[in-house]
């Protein structure tokens, strides 16, 4: 054959897909490739992101169980060890609520997450026995923290809450105070 039958040969194979020699594919992917690549890509960023939301809100809650522990804790050591109040109500400082507020910095909280929501007084009865009322059974000149020992001076229980500032996680506690041994409060 000559080298002009080999150009003309050439030629007409071009047009005929049996006779061109095969050629690789180019390496790039197609658009259905790319989309479900994609999809697949997206679907597990946000099976991550989705996992580590729960991860993080999880924590945050247990951190702030953690706090409202710590700072009902720290309110109940200051409010026993506080002086006993006969009438907290009337008392010029605020009763027991600055007290037990000042708790809250402990875990840098604002005051308000912490509040008193009763104080109940204890009223003896002659049999021995008693119960408590919500009215103080102290006025006047009982208020007084000098005067002495009487029935109805012997216990308080104050109603604690401690609430963390999202509003999700509350605790309360009730702490019984007693003014039984006021003598012994200089010691």
């Amino acid at each position: 054959m000559n080298a002009h039958a080999d150009a003309v040969d050439g030629l007409a194979s071009e047009g005929d897909p049996e006779a061109a020699p095969s050629r690789p594919r180019d390496g790039g992917f197609s658009l259905i490739e790319m989309i479900v690549a994609v999809s697949l890509m997206g679907i597990a960023a946000v099976s991550i992101l989705g996992g580590l939301w729960s991860a993080t809100r999880v924590s945050r809650i247990g951190n702030d169980k953690a706090k409202v522990e710590a700072v009902l804790s720290s309110a109940t050591d200051r409010l026993t060890g506080w002086a006993y109040l006969p009438c907290p109500a009337q008392d010029a400082n605020g009763g027991y609520l600055p007290v037990i507020q000042a708790a809250s910095a402990t875990v840098g909280w604002p005051g308000s997450t912490v509040a008193i929501l009763g104080i109940q007084y204890w009223s003896p009865t002659g049999d021995a026995t008693g119960s408590w009322s919500s009215q103080n059974g102290l006025g006047g000149s009982d208020c007084n923290p000098a005067v002495g020992l009487t029935n109805a001076r012997t216990l308080q229980k104050v109603t604690i809450r401690v609430t963390a500032p999202d509003g999700r996680t509350s605790r309360q506690l009730e702490v019984v105070k007693n003014d039984v041994f006021p003598g012994t409060r200089d010691l």
